[in-house]
């Protein structure tokens, strides 16, 4: 199994003192022998097991467990979205040294992804050859970054110079100020992230962006969330409204079949209707390990499920999207 959306928390973050001294909103990792505690303002914000930062340890457990592979990428929580930009640029390059290293030395069975400050999209663009020459595959970033939706004229440069370099874009949904309105993080999580990647990977249909970059790699975290309820929808008013038309020369459905999805929808009937929209080819496992709780993919085994499909996802689907994020100019 090669799992393409995992996440790590490095030991040493925020990684330089001067950003640890200026503002406690970084987040900071205090490590025990077997669990650590991820402080936000001075708060327990989660406890976490080891294998977060050892990667050693983390390696032999995914391999006990059938595990082939993993795809790195920073704990949500890391992209601090509300830091100063020139303090965004360096811990975004302190974090991908960080894990270039950390991939490099362990003979191939990490990938990684790097981050960016996404608090300017033009300072965030002129860090991705840095991020490609490091050799990590590509970057995470939320699905709805400070400042700008992804599908506004500002993003443009940066998914321009991601599809320039063949750098994967990870899009991983957040909950933002919507998940501050619940009672209980898990009830922002189910609500909050489908909607979320739903609306960043409709709005980029829809406004015409996957049109002008038909080249770019995208990965929607969370089986892209309710864009399988929009697709419909969007391509219902596309045939009646000629300036959608002009934006979208496909049906949207066709610019949905270019992006890749993790297979998190928990619900077998949504996972075979998500294969029969985009392609069976195009859902890559996922688990968001090691913050998921219980088994997040037990619908995977559902026999309603069209055949190979689990099969595909578990193995050869996530290793054509490393194959093409290796090889310059593959289709």
């Amino acid at each position: 199994m090669l799992d393409l959306h995992t996440h790590v928390v490095p030991p040493s973050t925020p990684f330089l003192q001067r950003l640890a001294r200026s503002d406690p909103r970084w987040v900071r990792l205090e490590t025990g022998a077997e669990r650590g505690r991820v402080l936000v303002a001075g708060q327990v914000f989660r406890v976490v097991a080891r294998v977060c930062w050892d990667l050693d340890l983390r390696r032999h457990r995914v391999q006990e467990a059938g595990g082939t592979g993993q795809l790195l990428s920073a704990m949500p929580e890391l992209f601090a979205p509300w830091a100063p930009v020139a303090d965004g640029f360096d811990y975004a390059r302190a974090f991908n040294d960080w894990l270039a290293t950390e991939v490099s030395e362990r003979d191939g069975f990490y990938a990684g992804l790097g981050v960016v400050p996404v608090q300017d999209p033009a300072v965030a663009a002129s860090l991705l050859a840095d991020v490609a020459e490091a050799g990590l595959l590509g970057v995470e970033i939320p699905a709805s970054p400070p400042g700008a939706p992804l599908h506004a004229p500002e993003w443009d440069g940066f998914l321009a110079e991601a599809e320039r370099l063949g750098l994967l874009v990870f899009l991983h949904a957040v909950g933002g100020a919507a998940a501050a309105t619940f009672p209980h993080p898990a009830a922002a999580n189910a609500i909050v992230f489908p909607a979320d990647i739903g609306v960043a990977v409709g709005g980029l249909i829809a406004t015409g962006v996957l049109a002008r970059h038909p080249r770019l790699r995208l990965l929607a975290s969370h089986g892209g969330g309710s864009l399988l309820t929009q697709l419909p929808r969007l391509d219902f008013l596309r045939a009646g409204t000629p300036a959608l038309q002009e934006l979208m020369p496909e049906p949207a459905t066709e610019y949905a079949r270019r992006v890749f999805f993790d297979p998190l929808l928990f619900d077998a009937g949504l996972l075979a209707h998500l294969a029969r929209t985009v392609g069976d080819e195009q859902i890559v496992l996922g688990t968001d390990y090691p913050f998921m709780p219980g088994d997040p993919l037990a619908h995977l085994d559902h026999p309603d499920l069209p055949p190979g499909l689990a099969d595909g996802i578990r193995t050869a689907h996530p290793r054509r999207l490393l194959d093409l994020l290796t090889r310059p100019g593959a289709a």
